[in-house]
């Protein structure tokens, strides 16, 4: 089985967002948080968004990038 970067600032994988999902979390935020880390960047929000919401058998992940100033 392969294994997908999805935070590369914080070196976190599918199989580690996934097991953060599997013990609660809810949000990118707290899928970090399960980690005991935080965002850098952020663009692996989006992709956390769509795990997310793949779990909960969604159709369309929420937006949870937020847009730079």
């Amino acid at each position: 089985m392969r294994v997908m970067i999805i935070c590369v600032c914080r070196r976190l994988n599918d199989r580690a967002v996934r097991e953060a999902i599997a013990a609660g979390a809810d949000t990118p935020d707290a899928i970090q948080a399960h980690h005991g880390c935080a965002f850098n960047c952020g663009r692996c929000r989006d992709a956390m968004g769509e795990m997310l919401a793949e779990a909960r058998g969604e159709a369309e992940p929420y937006p949870y990038a937020i847009a730079a100033e």
